[in-house]
């Protein structure tokens, strides 16, 4: 433990990226240390795409490593450098004013408590993760309101021990959203979930969706926990295109499907609510957007979009995600586009295969394109000389 401390104060008084590893769960949290006190720390943390994110208070006890260098660190620091050259809409990062010689997580709960933060939490030996607003704070216990934004008619409330509470996560840029979103989300009805598994109805469906501004999700064949949220844009043959929406209601790309490969289209739920709640909010404030995308695009219901599609980035090296029919996702960029197969040029583990493998179009149930994790990519290959 006091190497990890030492460690942890290295990186607060050098102001380094680090790094910071759990021994409860898998989640690595990227950033800067701000405070170091007796039972825990504070991070001011990083988004996958360079974005300042808010913050992170854990407790020394689960606190693993503290990493200072890493290819992942290298990478995380060439996009917080292009977030801010680029301009990226973010958050403001940590603004908590932390005394690491009181108790951290206890000034942290007070302050939310007075601001009416949102939070996330985890518990001691508990996997699951708890948003809400602190309703009060005593020595011994919290009580949190908890907000599911994915059912409406949880109105859960949690009582617990400060100490039984190992991560907070505060001031992000989910959790100051759904504090900007509170008001009008207290006011939402809750809707039974409507969902489309009918694959006779998928096309007619979608083509009449492809003419409204409605948000819906699609869910896949290969993964019915998984989902796209976003508008259908266009219809073409046997696939479709959706104008994807993230988690923060911002444009999160395009998304080329199969319609055969679809498992259901959600029509109404409380999360494409919420996330519809959103993206209201984010287009008022300008922020539904970042700078280095175009969610303009167009697309001709006449062309084979998969062919087109995959040309397309060849002919211009952009970075791409495709997911073969029983096959894991591969992110890179085709080159020698033909009628039925193409050459795919993976990058993984931070590695560009240059050489290539061949496949099949017709095998190609899914393309990703044109979001922000792509161009981040797709932009340090450029700058490195892979492409």
């Amino acid at each position: 433990m006091n190497s990890i401390v030492n460690d942890l104060n290295r990186a607060l008084a050098q102001r380094l990226l680090v790094n910071v590893y759990q021994t409860t769960q898998d989640v690595v949290y990227t950033g800067y240390v701000t405070a170091v006190g007796e039972t825990g720390i504070a991070l001011a943390t990083y988004d996958d795409y360079g974005l300042a994110d808010g913050a992170v208070f854990l407790d020394l006890k689960i606190v693993d490593e503290v990493e200072f260098a890493s290819d992942d660190l290298d990478n995380m620091a060439f996009r917080i450098q292009t977030a801010q050259i680029e301009h990226f809409n973010q958050v403001g990062g940590q603004t908590l004013k932390l005394d690491a010689r009181r108790d951290i997580r206890g000034q942290i709960l007070s302050q939310a408590w007075v601001d009416q933060l949102v939070l996330m939490l985890v518990l001691r030996n508990d996997n699951r993760f708890y948003e809400g607003q602190v309703t009060s704070v005593v020595t011994d216990q919290v009580t949190i309101k908890l907000l599911n934004k994915f059912d409406y008619s949880d109105q859960s409330t949690l009582h617990v021990n400060p100490e039984d509470i190992e991560v907070i996560e505060f001031q992000g840029q989910e959790l100051s959203l759904q504090g900007a979103a509170l008001p009008q989300l207290k006011k939402m009805q809750h809707v039974a979930q409507v969902a489309l598994t009918d694959e006779d109805v998928f096309r007619p469906q979608l083509q009449e969706l492809a003419e409204k501004d409605k948000l819906v999700a699609l869910i896949p064949q290969h993964n019915h926990d998984m989902f796209f949220v976003g508008r259908i844009n266009v219809v073409a043959g046997d696939s479709v295109i959706m104008n994807l929406v993230d988690m923060t209601g911002q444009f999160g790309g395009y998304t080329l499907t199969r319609i055969d490969a679809l498992h259901a289209i959600v029509l109404e739920s409380d999360y494409l609510q919420t996330v519809s709640l959103f993206t209201k909010i984010n287009q008022s404030s300008k922020q539904h957007i970042q700078p280095v995308l175009n969610d303009e695009r167009l697309f001709d219901p006449t062309e084979e979009q998969f062919s087109s599609r995959l040309t397309q980035a060849a002919a211009f090296q952009t970075v791409i995600r495709v997911k073969a029919h029983k096959g894991d996702s591969m992110l890179g960029y085709p080159s020698d586009v033909g009628a039925e197969r193409f050459i795919f040029h993976e990058l993984e583990d931070n590695q560009l295969d240059q050489v290539g493998k061949a496949l099949r179009i017709a095998d190609i149930e899914e393309i990703d394109f044109g979001y922000l994790d792509a161009y981040l990519v797709e932009h340090q290959l450029r700058v490195e000389g892979e492409i």
